[in-house]
């Protein structure tokens, strides 16, 4: 189902940019909508592809493993992470949240902050290349920051822990997949960190290299 409505929402934009008036829809000094869409598209193939590639060769080379294979094989119920259902149901929910925030966030940002997705006649563009290359750094250095602390204090501070933090550590033997498996509070504040302030006033070529880091 959540493959389904993220389709869905990728394909409902993609639809509007190209048949509906640019004029209307496309905001000045950002990428065109359909840029956008296509950002988007881009974003979720490389996700799954490479978290798919991950666990390929994990299961391909359990000679390679740090833990002993067995401590895959499923039992009691539980999934291969060591989550029982109804964990598994509760992050079915999160998961959905996740990706309707996610959307949301970027056709927010689109439309209340020109030039977040930068078009290529960004003003950002004609700064000097070590200007551009500082501000790069400067950014993922926030991003380090800020992220070092938000997970320090979902570990120290009882109350995120117990309510937010602790869904993600069901995952007693984590995967790649579990990266993105949080309470979708957690992924709201992550994504605020890394896809806002890790991004914020980039000119495209930074954006993009921000975007693939």
């Amino acid at each position: 189902m959540n493959t389904a409505i993220e389709l869905g929402f990728l394909m409902a934009l993609t639809t509007v940019s190209l048949l509906l008036p640019s004029s209307v829809f496309d905001v000045s000094g950002s990428m065109r909508l359909s840029q956008l869409s296509a950002f988007l598209w881009a974003f979720s193939l490389v996700r799954r592809f490479y978290n798919t590639y991950l666990e390929a060769i994990y299961f391909t080379f359990p000679e390679l493993r740090t833990r002993p294979p067995g401590e895959r094989v499923l039992k009691d119920g539980r999934d291969l992470n060591g989550r029982d259902e109804g964990q598994l149901n509760i992050l079915i929910v999160h998961d959905r949240c996740t990706l309707i925030m996610y959307n949301t966030l970027a056709l927010v940002l689109y439309y209340t902050v020109p030039g977040f997705y930068p078009a290529v006649n960004s003003p950002l563009a004609d700064n000097p290349l070590f200007v551009r290359a500082a501000r790069l750094v400067a950014h993922h250095y926030l991003l380090s920051f800020g992220m070092y602390w938000a997970h320090r204090s979902l570990h120290t501070v009882p109350l995120l822990w117990r309510r937010i933090h602790r869904i993600h550590h069901w995952a007693r033997r984590p995967l790649s997949r579990n990266t993105y498996q949080d309470h979708w509070l957690e992924n709201f504040g992550n994504a605020i960190l890394g896809e806002v302030a890790a991004r914020l006033e980039l000119p495209r070529p930074g954006f993009w290299v921000s975007s693939a880091l």
